[in-house]
């Protein structure tokens, strides 16, 4: 298990994907803020502020994760004049609520592309450049909607499921390496401001990058929040297919 945390910085350097908003730049000013050395990585800049990007500590890399080709050539570079990264947070995303009414195959194909395979891609550079032991962290930004099949969620749901599915995987084959599932819950985010009901228990990118921080040292697999929604989210993965498909009908009725 890495030992690393915020009083033993000095050497400490972090790779996070997706960094230019939402959980993924909190998470940036959270490890700065901790006197971590930063590297995000994203499509756009402009919407971090200068005084991060003037920051001597960080370091932000533009590439589209959806473009592998281009985005293999730019990370492998990262990696090789980086062999100090001790922590990597595979956060990238996108959040598509389609159903099946509305989705199309693009949709499908992009969502797919950037939240699952452009995670393996990350990974296989991370395997490539790295010789991995206790000292690094390797963590999946995931989701609570990918415990079980939820309304309005026929992409963004089950690319999440995959990635769970990932990272107990890696834990399995990583025994060494402090492998970490993250699901939250309803964060404050573009991705979910476009989402048009009542979200429940929904906490700010800056309260989850500090739960983050907190916990992804600390002994365990999973860190999941907010709390009590994360308990309710994992009640519904045990519970009968009959009775769950009932709850689930009466809340995309009441709520989508």
């Amino acid at each position: 298990m890495q030992k690393n945390s915020s009083a033993n910085t000095q050497d400490s350097k972090v790779f996070i994907t997706g960094a230019s908003s939402g959980i993924g730049y909190a998470l940036c000013e959270e490890y700065l803020k901790q006197g971590w050395s930063v590297i995000g990585l994203a499509r756009d800049n402009t919407k971090i502020p200068p005084t991060t990007l003037n920051n001597t500590k960080f370091e932000f890399i533009k590439t589209d994760l959806a473009d592998f080709e281009s985005s293999k050539s730019i990370i492998d570079e990262v990696f090789k004049k980086n062999r100090n990264i001790n922590t990597f947070i595979l956060n990238a995303g996108i959040y598509i609520p389609d159903s099946f009414n509305d989705f199309n195959f693009e949709n499908a194909k992009l969502t797919f592309n950037t939240n699952v395979l452009s995670i393996y891609l990350s990974l296989e550079l991370i395997r490539k450049n790295f010789k991995l032991d206790s000292k690094n962290t390797i963590a999946l930004m995931s989701s609570t909607a990918g415990y079980k099949g939820l309304p309005k969620s026929i992409l963004y749901g089950p690319s999440k499921a995959a990635l769970i599915n990932l990272a107990e995987a890696l834990k399995i084959d990583l025994p060494k390496v402090n492998i970490k599932l993250i699901n939250p819950g309803f964060v404050e985010t573009p991705a979910t401001s476009v989402n048009q009901f009542k979200m429940p228990f929904l906490i700010s990118a800056e309260k989850a990058a500090k739960i983050i921080f907190s916990k992804i040292y600390q002994k365990g697999f999973e860190i999941s929040f907010p709390f009590p929604f994360n308990i309710l989210m994992k009640f519904g993965r045990i519970l009968p297919y009959r009775l769950y498909f009932k709850i689930a009908k009466r809340i995309s009725n009441n709520n989508f």
